[in-house]
């Protein structure tokens, strides 16, 4: 019987995956329309918009990569665990990337610093679901 740690696991993948596919494929046919998602969500608003739109596309075959890989472990986490471990290698990645980057974020994309750390404190949250998931998990191993 599924735990309800596996229950928000699923969940959260199925919606971190979701979102992937989304921006995914806007970033690639429609990156202008992503900077505009983007900006609205992130409050990011970089000063090179052009070159930025250009590299959206394989961004954005990466991103709805994920995402797709990601529903599978949304349907069936422990049989595409080492999905769920590489989803939080992202998470962790962008947490740090947030933090270490976070005054270039600001003069460069234009996130202002409260907005970034409202973004930071939403991806460690997946991580933490992720991360107690696999912790969880790998002890039942």
């Amino acid at each position: 019987m599924p735990s309800l740690l596996d229950a928000v696991c699923r969940l959260y993948l199925l919606i971190l995956s979701v979102y992937h596919v989304a921006s995914g494929v806007m970033s690639f046919f429609c990156p202008e329309r992503a900077l505009s998602f983007y900006r609205k969500l992130y409050d990011c608003n970089p000063v090179e918009r052009k070159h930025l739109a250009i590299m959206l596309k394989p961004w954005g075959a990466l991103a709805a990569f994920a995402g797709i890989a990601g529903l599978f472990a949304a349907a069936d986490p422990h049989r595409y665990i080492g999905v769920v471990a590489g989803l939080a290698v992202l998470l962790a990645a962008r947490v740090t990337y947030r933090l270490w980057c976070r005054r270039e974020l600001a003069e460069i994309s234009g996130i202002a610093p409260h907005r970034n750390l409202i973004s930071t404190a939403v991806i460690l949250v997946g991580l933490i679901i992720l991360t107690a998931w696999l912790a969880v998990s790998m002890r039942a191993l």
